[in-house]
């Protein structure tokens, strides 16, 4: 069903706008729609457009949460803006100083592995590093070099005699090592060693010992420094977890802050004198409404005034519409918006798509097996991902399963179950007129008059509803289109069975006479209500608008009654195909159940390919040859600003 909405206006003092907006709006679902826009007609209404002082806060918080914290789910109160920014500074502060001890010592980590990297390819020198200081008359450099180039260097260094390069170790791409040059000649060294991509590492001496005892002084260095970084990193992570439930508060109130601020776009402003004024105004739920304005008028100091309109239509439409139908019903709230929300003026047709989808679905897939599959498969899948479409497979694998004993078949096999009903592809009906037809093309074209005239019952609804006269009397699927479609269904009906058709008088009054009215609906409604040129001013022009208008609802009535053989057309196909399967697989005259591995993928063939296409079919049977008759559509959707706050 659709919510009954109400059309809300608070005007208030601006002192009072944070109070409004944080006691009262916050705890409701509403709808905000522009104060200005629709309430044109009000002079020196103005809007305001602020920058959001929440935003900054609210983004450090959400990164915060989403790093550390994850989804908190349990529910707790908001607190209030300004405990909750206190509080969030102080944390943040607390979280600051952990983050500064954090990089400096990751800032000490990084200088020790830097060092350690570059001396590990000298712990084989057997010499005190410090005494490389005590060299008067030679220079060094440690570094490293690629082995292309280092072919090339030791080829340079054959007719070299002022530069010596000791290899200490390498790999498959580079060789380290360190050289020596005298004093004098050390810049000429540089140029040389330069030139073949020489390296020079950093490598510092205030450490004492070998190279082999400065490395290993500095892995233990590393290696506490690493601890001690995880240690850190352990304390920011305890700290944000026994902080937990304060984040998630302080998140929630800083969302609702936040976006009650952005509610002041929305909001008209005005001045009286010297006071300053605002002007809330959007859409609620009735029950909503009246629990708000209960609150309100509690609070008689605040000097808040609260107006409630039944109806209102404004510049963005009527009230938007809110679907508000049983658990079990909310995933066939899919198929309606896919075609459309009902205007607020309709009805909801979330129950007949239901029972109307599920039940043909299972007449045209009539399987025990496959139903159970379809069945067991949808609710898993709706369960484990919630998705609306999974939920209506498995509603349509229950009927499946129900039509799939009515005709006697499982997994293909007509010959294991008897049927309460018939047989598709066997059973036949001797009809008059017709002859030898299938009985369940007979029934499918039966419930597809059926449901046309429920259509147009449907229809004469909606249309008293919006109090559209003209749809209710004249339309073709109003009361005239009702009484010619029914007395075409009833004559179909006793002929077919046998019985005497009604008299000439009665079969004029209840074929010529709604044919007329329906064609003459324009002249008609003009003179009911007395509009004035009741008449058509071209006669000849109007005899063919006449002619083409009953060829056009003459032949919708035949198409879509006929659009309905589809329901037997798959009935009968879904039993061909599987004794298809049946025979490849060897099974086909009964006494064996064939190669079971042909069967099983033959049914898992059929079960989602036909599968697929019958649920598209259902679906065409329900937009346009039902749909089509009684649905409007073009309802807007109710969207509260705070549901993602709530």
């Amino acid at each position: 069903m659709i919510a009954k909405m109400k059309f809300i206006k608070i005007a208030s003092p601006v002192s009072n706008l944070d109070l409004v907006l944080d006691k009262y709006i916050s705890k409701y679902e509403i709808q905000i729609e522009n104060a200005v826009a629709e309430l044109d007609k009000i002079k020196n209404l103005v809007s305001r457009n602020e920058i959001n002082p929440y935003r900054e806060k609210l983004s450090e918080i959400c990164e915060l949460t989403e790093k550390v914290v994850g989804s908190y789910e349990e529910e707790t109160e908001l607190l209030k803006k300004e405990e909750a920014i206190k509080i969030f500074d102080e944390c943040k502060g607390e979280l600051e100083s952990i983050t500064a001890r954090r990089n400096e010592v990751a800032a000490v980590l990084t200088e020790k592995k830097e060092y350690y990297e570059n001396i590990l390819p000298y712990k084989s020198i057997d010499y005190d590093l410090k005494s490389l200081q005590e060299l008067k008359f030679v220079s060094f450099r440690f570094g490293r070099i690629r082995k292309d180039y280092y072919k090339k260097l030791k080829d340079f260094m054959d007719d070299e005699d002022c530069t010596v390069f000791i290899e200490c170790d390498s790999n498959a791409e580079y060789v380290w090592g360190i050289y020596f040059a005298p004093l004098s000649e050390i810049d000429n060294s540089d140029a040389i060693y330069q030139a073949m991509n020489f390296e020079r590492l950093d490598v510092r001496y205030d450490y004492e010992g070998t190279f082999r005892e400065v490395a290993a002084e500095l892995e233990k260095e590393v290696r506490y420094y690493e601890d001690e970084l995880a240690a850190i990193d352990k304390e920011y992570t305890d700290y944000c977890m026994s902080k937990a439930e304060v984040f998630y508060k302080i998140k929630r109130t800083i969302e609702s802050a936040s976006a009650n601020f952005d509610l002041r776009k929305q909001i008209a402003f005005y001045k009286s004198g010297e006071k300053e004024y605002f002007i809330l105004c959007g859409w609620m739920t009735r029950e909503d409404a009246d629990s708000l304005e209960k609150e309100i008028k509690q609070d008689d100091d605040r000097k808040i005034t609260f107006i409630v309109e039944e109806e209102h239509e404004g510049i963005f439409g009527g009230a938007p519409i809110k679907l508000k139908n049983p658990k079990f019903l909310k995933p066939f709230e899919m198929l309606i918006k896919m075609y459309g929300l009902p205007d607020y003026k309709e009805f909801d047709p979330t129950w007949f798509v239901a029972i109307s989808y599920t039940v043909i679905f299972g007449m045209m897939f009539g399987d025990v097996g496959q139903g159970i599959c379809l069945a067991i498969g949808g609710f898993l899948l709706y369960k484990i991902k919630k998705m609306d479409l999974a939920a209506i497979i498995g509603v349509a694998g229950i009927f499946s399963t129900i039509f799939g004993f009515l005709f006697g078949s499982i997994f293909g096999y007509e010959d294991v179950i008897e049927p309460l009903w018939l047989r598709p592809a066997e059973h036949m009906a001797d009809l008059p007129f017709v002859g030898k037809m299938n009985t369940i093309f007979a029934y499918a074209i039966a419930l597809g008059m059926i449901l046309i005239l429920l259509m147009m019952v449907f229809n004469i609804v909606n249309a008293i509803r919006a109090k559209e006269w003209r749809e209710v009397l004249f339309d073709h699927n109003g009361v005239c289109g009702l009484v010619f479609y029914g007395a075409v269904v009833a004559c179909v009906m006793l002929f077919m069975t046998g019985h005497a058709l009604p008299g000439t008088i009665v079969l004029v009054i209840m074929f010529v006479v709604p044919l007329i009215l329906i064609i003459l609906k324009e002249p008609l409604m003009a003179i009911v209500f007395k509009h004035k040129d009741a008449m058509p001013k071209e006669w000849g022009v109007f005899a063919v608008q006449v002619f083409f208008e009953m060829f056009e609802v003459l032949l919708s009535y035949f198409s879509n009654t006929l659009s309905f053989v589809r329901i037997g057309g798959f009935a009968v196909s879904h039993a061909s195909m599987m004794a298809v399967v049946l025979m490849l697989a060897g099974a086909e005259h009964g006494g064996s159940m064939g190669n079971i591995l042909v069967i099983i993928i033959g049914n898992i063939l059929v079960c989602g390919l036909e599968g697929l296409i019958v649920g598209i079919q259902v679906m065409r049977l329900e937009y346009y040859e039902m749909f089509s008759r009684f649905y409007r559509g073009g309802g807007r959707e109710f969207k509260p600003y705070n549901k993602a706050v709530k």
